[in-house]
C-alpha cells in the first residue's frame, strides 16, 4: 500500500511538473494581435504572404492588404481607388513568386496575378485553359504554380471534373483530372522529395511532378451531408512525416506510406483543418477554433485559450511563418502573431496572476544549493530545492515566536559557510537556513530605516556593513559580534543620509555607496570620503537616485540611477558617460547589475532586462514575450549563483537564465525603403512615390518643394511598436539622430545640394537591423541660383555693359573727330583769313597816311593776337595733341615765342615724368596750358627777369608746376588778360591750388592732385 501510494505521488508530481512545464511554454505576451483598429482593411483574413522585401500582402473578404508595419494599403474593387482590382472577395490560399515578383490569389473563384512592381492585375480564365471555376493555387518545390480548377457549373451534371494544372508559358496545362465526386473539397501539398499530394472528396493521391500517379490512398471516411466522402487534410514535415486530420474521429494521425498504416499521436475531438512547420522544427496545427504546438520532443501544447484571451473570433482560417519565424494565424476577426522560438528564460516563484504578483527581492543561494529569495508581498522567505521543490521557511525568533521580513530588509546575505543569512531591519538578524530560527541583534534597531530599504553588504573578509546615514554606518563582525562606527565625531552638516547601495571596491578598506539625494561617495572605512560624484562634481552625474553600483576590472564604476539610465565613470574619475533609452537601454531606471565575462553586462530595469556591450556600446533588450515573468525588476533583486546562473527578480516572481546557453536573437531583417511624399508650392499638389517594390537610383527634389518625408520599413513585426530608428542627413547633419519609433522623416526647404540619407533600425530587443538604409537625394537648385542662370544673367548684363561702352566709345570717337575737324577748319579756314586779314591791313598801312596808319595797325595787332589765341585754342582742343610730351612741347615753342624775343633765357625742367606718352583730358591740358601762358605772359610784361626756370615734377600724392623768374621785387603786379583771378579759377576746376610768391623774383607754383 505504502509502495502504491510512493508511485502515486511520484506520479502526481510528474504530472504537476509537466503541466508546469507545459504552463511555461506558454506565454501570454508571445501574442500579438493585428486588427481593423490598427489600419487592417477588414477583419476576416484568408490567407498571408511575404514577398522578397520582407513586406505583407494579406488578403481579406474584402480586398488586399500591403503591410510595412506600419501601413497598410489597400487594393479593393472600390473603382475610385487607384489601387483597383476586379474581384476583392478573396478566400482562399495566396501565394507569391519570387521569379517575377507577384502575388497570386484567388477572388470570387477568379484567378488574378498581381505585378508588385507596377501595381498592375492579370486575370487568368478560360482564355488561358482553365477549366471552370478555380479552388485553389499552389507553389511546388521546383516554384512552378499549379491550380485546381472544377468545371461542374459548366458541364452537364454527372459528367463533372476537377482538374490539376500546370502553369506553362502563360497558359495553363492540364496535367491531371479526376472524375468529380459530390463535393468540391480539395487540398494540395508537396512532401520533402518534391511530389505532389491531392486529396479530393474520391480519397488521396500521390504524383510527380509531372503528373505520373505513384500511390492512392483512402486515409478517412464520413458522412457529408449523407454523402460518404474520402477527403481529408494533410501536411508533409520537413522530416517527410506525413500527417493527416481525420474528420471522422478528430485528433492528429501518422501515415506511413511504406507500411501503409496510421497511427494517432494528439487525440482530441478537434477537427484539425492546417498545420505548418516553424524554423525550429515546432508544428503548430489549427482546427477551426483551435491552436496546438508539438515541440521536436512530441509535446503538445495548447495555446487555443491564450488566443482567445487576447482576441474573440470564431474561425482561424490558415497559418504563415515570415521570415523572422513569426507565426500569422489569420482569423475571422483579424490577425494574431506568435512568437514560434522557445522562450529563453525559466521562471521562479512566479504567479499565474498577470501583472504584479510575487514581488522577489534579496536573492542568494544556501549551502545544500538552495535559493533562496524574499517574497516582500507574502512576507515569506522561499526557496527552490536542486530537484525544483518550491516551499517557504517559517522564521521564529530564539524564543520561538513567528517573525516576518518586510520590504526593509531588501538585502540578504549568507556567511562563509552558507549556512546562515543576514539581513538588516529592526536591527540585524541572523537566518538559521535549516531551522529558521532568528537571532536579531536589536542594538542596532535606530541604524536602519523602518520604512524603508536598507542597504546592506558582506565584505570579502566576511564583516557586515550596514546603516542608512553615514553617522549609522558600521562594521559588524558576525564572529566576535564586535562592531564600530565608521564616522566617528560627525557633525550634522555632513551627515549624509539615505544610503541605497553598497559595493566594495578593489582598492584595501574602501566602499563605494550610492544615496538617494547625494549621487556616489567612496570611503575608506576609517571614516574618510575619499570621492563624490553628484549632479554639482566634474564630471556631473545625471541624476543624484542611485539605486546600483558595480566596479569594474579597470577600477572604473557603473552605476545604475532612478531615472538617469546607466552611468560610467572612469577609473581617473575625469569622465562620465551615459547610457538612455536613446542609446538602446529598455528604461531609465536601472535597478540591477552583474557583469557577463569581461566585456558584457546584464542589467535590469523597470522595462526589461538588457545585456550590454561594453566593447560595441550595443544593448540587446529581453522582455516578457521572450519568456519573462514580468518586464519590472525590483531593487536589490539580482544574483549569479555558485554554477554561473543569473537571477533577476521582479513584480513577479524571478527569472533565470544561463547567458552561456542563452538562444541568441535572430538578427532582424533589412530596412526597406517605403517611398516619398511631399508638397510642390509651384504646382500646389502634394505627391506620394511609392519605391516599396522598385529600386531608387536618386531622389530628385524640386526647389518648389516645401518639404518631402521619406519612409522605410524594418519587416520584424511582433511588437513592432518597439522598434527603434536612428537617421543621418550626410551633407547636411554629422551626427545620428534617434527618431523612436517613427518610421519616416520631414525636411522643410533643405538647401539645394547632394545629400545620402541613412537610416539604421533596431528591433524591440535593440538588435541591428541587417542593413544601413542609403537613400540618395539631390535637391535642385531654384532657376535664378543656378550657374546657367547666372552665367546668362552676366553675359545680358556684359552685353548691357559693352553696349553702353560701345555707345560710349562712338561718342567719344565722334568727339575726338569733331574736336580734329573744328581744330583743322578753325586751323584751316580761320586762321588763313584772320592771317590774311592782318597782312592785307599791314599793306595797307605801308600806303596809308599816318592818322590811318594807327587804326591799321592796331587792326594787324589784333588780328596777329587772334590768331595766336586761336592756335592756342586749336592745340588745346585737338585730340591728336594729347599727350604729356605735347603739353611740355607746346610749353616750350610758348616760351620760344615769348621769352626769346625778350632776351629772356628759360630752362624747362620735366625730367620726373616717366610717361611722357600718357595721355590728358582736353580740359586738364587747356587749363594747365592757359596757367602757363598766362604766367608767361605776365613775366614778358611786367618782369625785368632775364632767365625763367620751369619744372614739371611728380610727387608723391600728386604733380607740381613751378613758373620762376629772376626779376627784381614788385610791390604791385596785376596781370593782363585772364590775370590771376582766371588762373586761380583754372587751379580750382582742375582741384589744384595755386600759390604766387614774390621774393628774389617771381614764382607762381600750381599743386595738382594728380601724377603727370
Amino acid at each position: 500500500m505504502r509502495s502504491f501510494l510512493n508511485s502515486l505521488c511520484g506520479l502526481l508530481s510528474l504530472f504537476l511538473c509537466l503541466i508546469h512545464l507545459q504552463i511555461d511554454a506558454q506565454n501570454p505576451s508571445q501574442i500579438d494581435v493585428l486588427t481593423t483598429e490598427d489600419g487592417l482593411l477588414f477583419r476576416d483574413v484568408s490567407d498571408v504572404v511575404q514577398d522578397s522585401k520582407g513586406l505583407l500582402w494579406i488578403g481579406t473578404a474584402q480586398g488586399l492588404n500591403r503591410y510595412d508595419g506600419q501601413h497598410f494599403k489597400a487594393y479593393t474593387s472600390d473603382i475610385q481607388n487607384p489601387f483597383f482590382i476586379e474581384e476583392d472577395f478573396i478566400k482562399s490560399n495566396m501565394l507569391y513568386n519570387e521569379l517575377d515578383n507577384s502575388v497570386w490569389f484567388l477572388a470570387n473563384d477568379k484567378l488574378f496575378q498581381l505585378d508588385i512592381a507596377t501595381d498592375s492585375i492579370h486575370s487568368y480564365n478560360g482564355n488561358h485553359n482553365l477549366k471552370g471555376q478555380v479552388l485553389d493555387i499552389f507553389k511546388a518545390p521546383d516554384d512552378s504554380i499549379w491550380a485546381i480548377t472544377d468545371d461542374y457549373w459548366n458541364v452537364e451534371k454527372g459528367k463533372a471534373k476537377q482538374y490539376l494544372q500546370k502553369f506553362e508559358d502563360g497558359k495553363f496545362k492540364i496535367v491531371v483530372s479526376v472524375d468529380r465526386y459530390k463535393r468540391g473539397f480539395n487540398q494540395l501539398i508537396s512532401d520533402a522529395e518534391g511530389s505532389i499530394w491531392w486529396t479530393t472528396t474520391r480519397g488521396t493521391n500521390k504524383y510527380t511532378l509531372e503528373g505520373e500517379l505513384l500511390e492512392s490512398h483512402v486515409l478517412d471516411t464520413y458522412n457529408w451531408n449523407s454523402d460518404l466522402i474520402h477527403y481529408v487534410p494533410q501536411f508533409v514535415s520537413s522530416n517527410n512525416t506525413h500527417y493527416y486530420f481525420p474528420s471522422s474521429r478528430g485528433g492528429i494521425a501518422i501515415f506511413d506510406s511504406t507500411l501503409k498504416t496510421s497511427k494517432f499521436i494528439f487525440n482530441t475531438d478537434d477537427i484539425i483543418r492546417r498545420a505548418i512547420e516553424d524554423q525550429d522544427h515546432n508544428i503548430w496545427f489549427a482546427g477551426n477554433k483551435t491552436l496546438y504546438r508539438m515541440d521536436t520532443k512530441g509535446h503538445f501544447s495548447d495555446y487555443t485559450e491564450l488566443l482567445k484571451s487576447k482576441l474573440d473570433y470564431s474561425t482561424i482560417n490558415n497559418l504563415f511563418i515570415d521570415k523572422n519565424g513569426l507565426l500569422w494565424v489569420a482569423t475571422d476577426n483579424g490577425l494574431f502573431k506568435v512568437k514560434t522560438e522557445k522562450q529563453l528564460f525559466s521562471n521562479l516563484f512566479k504567479s499565474e496572476k498577470e501583472g504584479w504578483g510575487n514581488s522577489m527581492r534579496g536573492i542568494f543561494e544556501g549551502a545544500d544549493g538552495r535559493i533562496f529569495s524574499l517574497c516582500e508581498s507574502k512576507h515569506q522567505l522561499w526557496y527552490q530545492t536542486k530537484n525544483g521543490e518550491i516551499d517557504s521557511l517559517p522564521l521564529k525568533t530564539e524564543n520561538g515566536k513567528p517573525l516576518s521580513l518586510m520590504y526593509d530588509s531588501s538585502f540578504l546575505f549568507t556567511d562563509n559557510t552558507k549556512t546562515y543569512a543576514y539581513a538588516a531591519g529592526r536591527g540585524i538578524f541572523k537566518i538559521n537556513l535549516k531551522t529558521g530560527q532568528t537571532k536579531a541583534y536589536s542594538q542596532f534597531s535606530n541604524h536602519n530605516k523602518v520604512y524603508g530599504p536598507n542597504a546592506l553588504i558582506k565584505l570579502n573578509d566576511g564583516r557586515l556593513l550596514f546603516g542608512y546615514t553615514l553617522e549609522f554606518l558600521t562594521v559588524f563582525n558576525p564572529k566576535t559580534e564586535e562592531s564600530y562606527s565608521v564616522f566617528k565625531n560627525l557633525n550634522e552638516q555632513n551627515n549624509i543620509a539615505d544610503l541605497q547601495f553598497f559595493e566594495e571596491s578593489r582598492d584595501e578598506n574602501c566602499i563605494w555607496i550610492g544615496t538617494k539625494n547625494d549621487g556616489i561617495l567612496k570611503i575608506n572605512l576609517n571614516g574618510t570620503i575619499l570621492k563624490s560624484y553628484n549632479s554639482n562634481t566634474t564630471p556631473k552625474l545625471g541624476k543624484h537616485h542611485v539605486l546600483c553600483l558595480k566596479e569594474d576590472n579597470d577600477g572604473s564604476i557603473w552605476v545604475g540611477t532612478y531615472g538617469g539610465g546607466l552611468s560610467h565613470i572612469s577609473a581617473d574619475g575625469k569622465t562620465l558617460t551615459n547610457f538612455t533609452k536613446i542609446n538602446g537601454l529598455p528604461d531609465d531606471n536601472v535597478v540591477g547589475i552583474i557583469p557577463d565575462g569581461n566585456n558584457k553586462l546584464w542589467i535590469s530595469t523597470y522595462n526589461g532586462l538588457a545585456l550590454f556591450d561594453k566593447t560595441t556600446k550595443e544593448f540587446k533588450n529581453f522582455y516578457t514575450e521572450d519568456g519573462l515573468s514580468h518586464n519590472e525588476f525590483n531593487y536589490s533583486s539580482f544574483f549569479k549563483d555558485s554554477e554561473g546562473l543569473y537571477y533577476f527578480g521582479g513584480m513577479n516572481g524571478i527569472n533565470v537564465f544561463n547567458p552561456k546557453t542563452l538562444e541568441e536573437s535572430v538578427r532582424p531583417p533589412a530596412i526597406q525603403f517605403l517611398g516619398i511624399s511631399g508638397y510642390n508650392s509651384r504646382t500646389k499638389e502634394s505627391y506620394e512615390k511609392d519605391y516599396a517594390q522598385t529600386e531608387l537610383q536618386e531622389f530628385t527634389a524640386s526647389p518648389y518643394d516645401q518639404y518631402f518625408e521619406v519612409s522605410w520599413s524594418l519587416p520584424s513585426y511582433f511588437q513592432n511598436n518597439k522598434n527603434t530608428f536612428s537617421t543621418k542627413l550626410e551633407g547636411f547633419e554629422d551626427r545620428w539622430f534617434y527618431q523612436g519609433n517613427a518610421t519616416s522623416v520631414r525636411y522643410n526647404k533643405l538647401p539645394a545640394g547632394d545629400y545620402v540619407l541613412k537610416v539604421k533600425g533596431a528591433d524591440s530587443r535593440g538588435s541591428e537591423s541587417a542593413n544601413i538604409l542609403s537613400i540618395p537625394i539631390t535637391v535642385k537648385q531654384i532657376f535664378y541660383k543656378r550657374w546657367w542662370f547666372i552665367v546668362l544673367v552676366l553675359l545680358v548684363v556684359s552685353a548691357f555693359v559693352y553696349a553702353i561702352f560701345r555707345y560710349r566709345l562712338q561718342q567719344a570717337l565722334a568727339m575726338e573727330r569733331l574736336r580734329t575737324k573744328i581744330s583743322s577748319d578753325l586751323h584751316d579756314d580761320v586762321g588763313s583769313l584772320l592771317s590774311g586779314l592782318a597782312m592785307q591791313t599791314e599793306l595797307m598801312e605801308a600806303t596809308a597816311s599816318e592818322a590811318d596808319r594807327t587804326r591799321l595797325h592796331k587792326i594787324a595787332t589784333i588780328s596777329r593776337n587772334a590768331v595766336s589765341q586761336m592756335r592756342d585754342l586749336v592745340w588745346s582742343i585737338d585730340s591728336r595733341r594729347e599727350t604729356i610730351a605735347d603739353l611740355i612741347e607746346r610749353m616750350r615753342e610758348l616760351a620760344e615765342e615769348l621769352l626769346l624775343p625778350k632776351d629772356i633765357a628759360f630752362e624747362i625742367d620735366a625730367s620726373s615724368i616717366k610717361n611722357l606718352d600718357k595721355k590728358l583730358p582736353a580740359q586738364t591740358k587747356q587749363h594747365i596750358f592757359l596757367i602757363f601762358k598766362e604766367a608767361i605772359n605776365n613775366i614778358v610784361r611786367h618782369s625785368d627777369a632775364d632767365f625763367v626756370e620751369i619744372y614739371l615734377t611728380n610727387r608723391s600724392k600728386g604733380c607740381q608746376l613751378i613758373i620762376k623768374d629772376n626779376g627784381s621785387e614788385k610791390t604791385t603786379y596785376k596781370s593782363s588778360g585772364l590775370g590771376l583771378s582766371n588762373m586761380a579759377m583754372r587751379a580750382e576746376k582742375l582741384k589744384g591750388t595755386l600759390n604766387l610768391k614774390n621774393g628774389n623774383g617771381f614764382e607762381v607754383c600750381l599743386d595738382l592732385p594728380f601724377n603727370m
